[in-house]
């Protein structure tokens, strides 16, 4: 997968309740860790509310592979409820999330244009209740230096804004970090400079976090 953009992720799950022209729609986002576990919550939500019309949904999860999208009208008419409902997880820019909005028909038909806005309204109302969280490109990084030259690297791992995930102490000190990746080959370069060539580092994997 390219490490090159940024996204946004929500920790907690947001609601949403809207009624248009007599009918309720029940919208309920939540994070989600693969597409596995989107199922899953569809499927609770469907139990949950096994006596509505409709239960559409949309989700996006990114994982090593790439990026995966599945969004389901769930018998309402092609593309006024699935695809509206991705449209507003991929404008926030959302990854690893899962939306489901419930209908209860009203007894009144909404037309295209009308379901349109109405899924949409309801993801993009259950959205707002969450706060969508920014994760960035990073990458592992791991140093085997000597004792004298762990407190200067330390204080370079923290203005670079690498965080330490990991310590060894044998005969080296071993560190093993992790920060943004555009940073990764410059903290490397003045590592190395920094301990005359003492240090040696490797990079590990590229994550987002």
């Amino acid at each position: 997968m390219g490490i090159s953009e940024t996204y946004n992720i929500i920790k907690e799950p947001g609601s949403s309740e809207i009624v248009v022209t007599k009918s309720r729609f029940i919208g309920y986002l939540a994070p989600v860790s693969s597409a596995e576990e989107a199922e899953s919550i569809i499927s609770g939500v469907r139990k949950k509310y096994n006596d509505a019309r409709h239960n559409c949904f949309a989700y996006i999860v990114m994982d090593d592979s790439g990026i995966f999208k599945k969004c389901s009208d769930d018998g309402e008419p092609s593309g006024t409820a699935g695809r509206p409902m991705m449209a507003v997880l991929e404008g926030a820019s959302l990854v690893n999330v899962v939306c489901v909005v419930t209908r209860y028909f009203g007894g009144v038909l909404l037309g295209t244009g009308g379901l349109v806005r109405a899924y949409t309204d309801a993801t993009s109302q259950a959205l707002a209740s969450c706060a969508p969280v920014p994760i960035r490109p990073g990458k592992y990084v791991t140093i085997c230096c000597d004792y004298p030259d762990e407190g200067s690297i330390r204080r370079l791992l923290e203005a670079e804004d690498y965080s330490i995930k990991d310590t060894g102490y044998t005969d080296k000190v071993s560190l093993k970090v992790l920060g943004p990746e555009e940073k990764a080959d410059s903290l490397i370069h003045r590592i190395t400079d920094m301990t005359g060539g003492k240090a040696v580092c490797e990079t590990g994997e590229s994550i987002y976090y």
